[in-house]
């Protein structure tokens, strides 16, 4: 039985797209994302090292940063298959520390590179006009006219759960993309045959597969990531049990309060009632019920 990885997961993802023997995958990667030609050569890859107590931390993150000489650009790619709920400000946080980590002293700010984030996401991160608009690029622009404040800033976020809504059109993103959510059979030729490098793409994760070492650490993290989304849930449904407890008890409570007080009421106007049958003075009831002219009115009417 032929071994088939998840090709989602980050460990996976990163050693597909982020070895220096993978550059020419990576390029045209980062083309069809960003809608220009990039060669393998023009990239450095920053290397991030990897070891077991990151591989079993369930909230960390194995991304892929690279440097385009050509465009003076940095890039930190990412895949996600699931939400942290705080994923955009850590985006933004992440963008920040890198973009003013650049500058070193007697540099001048024309020096610092663009940072590109691209977020590829297996969950729905925004809720745009369209359902199934599955790439969304965010810069600094201004609101009305659109002129460009500084293009220090690019971010790329693609839902793959909105792409499987879209109608199926194999453009050049939407094969690698497709390819990343595991698609296989005859769609997968389709794919292949429109982006060649896709069959790169499969014999290196072939080969990853093969290495002991390799499949380990994927394991570890697939399994990493698994008990990270079975705690979210059970947080989840914990939360919600506890929320539907506290209501009930809170409901409960609320009702006695206006049980005694309603007692409380009837019981008021049972003796107005009473004294008003025996013609006592509109003064002595509302001393004795603390009710005022208008309440005791609504019973000798």
């Amino acid at each position: 039985m032929t071994y088939k990885i998840n090709r989602k997961n980050d460990y996976a993802f990163k050693r597909i797209f982020g070895a220096e023997e993978s550059k020419d995958i990576l390029a045209r990667f980062l083309s069809v994302i960003l809608n220009i030609t990039i060669e393998a050569e023009e990239l450095t890859l920053i290397k991030t090292d990897i070891d077991g107590t990151y591989l079993t931390d369930k909230t960390s993150i194995l991304d892929i940063h690279v440097q385009n000489s050509k465009n003076h650009e940095r890039m930190n790619i990412e895949m996600q298959q699931v939400s942290s709920g705080d994923i955009n400000k850590r985006i933004l946080y992440y963008w920040a520390k890198a973009f003013s980590s650049e500058l070193t002293k007697g540099q001048n700010y024309n020096e610092l590179p663009k940072q590109i984030t691209i977020l590829i996401a297996d969950f729905n991160l925004l809720n745009g006009k369209d359902p199934t608009k599955y790439h969304s690029v965010f810069t600094l622009k201004d609101d009305i006219d659109d002129p460009v404040f500084c293009d220090a800033l690019e971010i790329h976020v693609l839902e793959l759960p909105k792409l499987r809504k879209n109608p199926l059109k194999l453009n050049s993103l939407n094969c690698w993309l497709l390819y990343l959510d595991n698609m296989e059979g005859e769609l997968m030729r389709e794919i292949t045959n429109n982006e060649p490098l896709i069959n790169r793409a499969i014999t290196i994760e072939e080969a990853f597969v093969l290495a002991a070492e390799e499949r380990y650490n994927y394991e570890l993290r697939e399994r990493s990531k698994a008990d990270y989304a079975s705690a979210m849930s059970c947080a989840m449904r914990q939360g919600i049990q506890e929320g539907i407890q506290q209501g009930i008890q809170q409901g409960m409570q609320q009702g006695m309060q206006q049980g005694i007080q309603q007692g409380i009421q009837k019981n008021t106007y049972d003796i107005a009632q009473n004294m008003l049958n025996f013609n006592m003075s509109l003064e002595d009831i509302m001393k004795v019920t603390g009710l005022s002219i208008e309440e005791i009115n609504k019973f000798s009417t």
